[in-house]
């Protein structure tokens, strides 16, 4: 009889946990609605099916400038540029900023999410833009690495390459994410702690935290539509190789690099920017000391004349 007890007690208490788990899971899930025809229609920019999905894109700036192609990082979407684009378009550049998959307001389609996957949505919009010439990219963290990869694959479709704190190690080189990105775990931790709490406080990537609020807001709204935590723990999962093999081929290419960094950067660390000249020895450093991760969002006075320099014409 006692036995018997223990095992209802038990299982009472196992059934209790994962109600509360459960009843947790549903309170943090923050993906309550969907991308499609009706929900795009209330979003800013513009939308363009290609081989994969449709992309949310925006092209600023006169129709015959040369054309800067942005490249967000890892969980922001596009409009994490807001504040560089009206610059490089007054100074008559035509500019092309986008949603990598899976995040903004872009699809999120099934599948791993690789390097390969989003060199091939970048070419894949150019060439549904009927964007033919060379273009300029400039990428910021894992964008930088995008860039770099985009570069490598399609030399003659790039003419410059700017760099702001490139993603400097592999993804799964952290020994921290080993436990975020078990099967099924990391499913559950996406949903009550990464996407909600550690991804969405983006303080410590700015010098001043109260500027950090804007980007949180945005960062948000795009996190309610579904899909979005699996892609990034899909691209934690998938996207691991050494980004120093896209900077590697990126150096033997020869093109006019540079490199924007944070001497503070956290998320990025500054200490590592050696090592990526090493591998490009034709890339300028601009280094600028106090700062941090977001500085082309947080200081655009100070990265938007550096960008200006290095593109135009």
């Amino acid at each position: 009889m006692k036995k018997s007890s223990c095992l209802i007690l038990a299982a009472g208490v196992l059934f209790g946990v994962a109600a509360l788990l459960a009843a947790f899971y549903f309170i943090m899930d923050r993906e309550k609605l969907s991308l499609n025809p009706q929900t795009r229609a209330a979003l800013p920019g513009q939308f363009v099916a290609l081989s994969e999905g449709i992309t949310h894109y925006q092209l600023d700036g006169p129709p015959n400038g040369p054309v800067v192609v942005l490249i967000n990082g890892f969980s922001a979407g596009s409009f994490s540029w807001q504040h560089n684009v009206p610059a490089l378009t007054a100074a008559g550049f035509r500019v092309l900023s986008y949603d990598l998959y899976g995040r903004g307001y872009s699809d999120r389609p099934s599948g791993p999410y690789t390097l390969e996957r989003f060199e091939r949505q970048l070419d894949d919009l150019l060439g549904a833009l009927r964007i033919d010439g060379p273009v300029d990219l400039t990428g910021v963290s894992m964008g930088g690495y995008i860039a770099a990869g985009y570069a490598a694959q399609h030399p003659q479709r790039v003419r410059r390459v700017a760099l702001l704190a490139p993603q400097s190690t592999a993804n799964g080189s952290d020994p921290r994410l080993g436990m975020v990105t078990m099967p099924g775990l990391g499913e559950f931790v996406f949903a009550v702690y990464m996407v909600p709490v550690y991804l969405a406080n983006s303080e410590d990537d700015f010098q001043d935290p109260a500027q950090a609020e804007g980007l949180r807001e945005e960062y948000l709204d795009a996190a309610q539509y579904a899909g979005f935590r699996a892609a990034l723990l899909s691209t934690l999962r998938c996207m691991t190789g050494s980004p120093y093999e896209q900077y590697s081929a990126l150096g033997r290419l020869g093109l006019p690099v540079l490199l924007i960094w944070g001497e503070e950067d956290r998320t990025s660390p500054f200490s590592n920017a050696p090592q990526i000249q090493a591998a490009i020895p034709q890339a300028r450093l601009r280094s600028l000391p106090a700062q941090r991760h977001a500085v082309y969002y947080e200081r655009p006075d100070l990265v938007n004349p550096l960008l200006i320099d290095f593109l135009k014409p």
